[in-house]
Parts: structure tokens; sequence; C-alpha cells
């Protein structure tokens, strides 16, 4: 994940269209005007003020799902067994 410099940089990531996140749990998506922000199965939004004043000092990186195929247990799903 690559880290963003300070909250402008944050804004900035967030009108074109990106991702981010604090920690890798938490994702922060602007839809509109509002900042939704989705934790463990929970989700809020903000304006765009708010999100600025209330993180203002988190850290922010930007958001990039990785998706990793294990070969083995895909070879064992779909292995044929004769009865």
């Amino acid at each position: 994940m690559e880290l963003l410099r300070d909250m402008n940089e944050v804004l900035s990531c967030l009108q074109e269209g990106e991702v981010v996140t604090s920690n890798g749990k938490d994702l922060f998506v602007l839809k509109g005007e509002k900042v939704w922000t989705y934790r463990e199965g929970t989700r809020f939004s903000l304006s765009l003020k708010d999100f600025a004043e209330l993180y203002k000092k988190n850290r922010f990186y930007l958001y990039e799902e990785s998706v990793e195929i294990d070969e083995t247990k895909d070879e064992a799903y779909y292995r044929y067994y004769r009865k």
C-alpha cells in the first residue's frame, strides 16, 4: 500500500475515485459529496469537511486489493475422483 502524504492528497485520491484506508481493514470511498466509511461490518458517511477535520492526524494509504490464488487448493477442488 502506498502512503499518502497529507489530507490534501487523501482528498484528491478520493475525488479521483480511489479507495483509501488507514489500517488495511477500513475503507473510505467518496460517493457524491459524502465520504463513506466501511469498517468491520458497519458503514457511515461524513461530509468532506467533517472527514478532513476528524481524520486530519491519521495516516492514510491507497487501498490495493490483491487477489491471491492458491494453486494447490485449486487443483484439489477440480480434481476428478472415481468411486
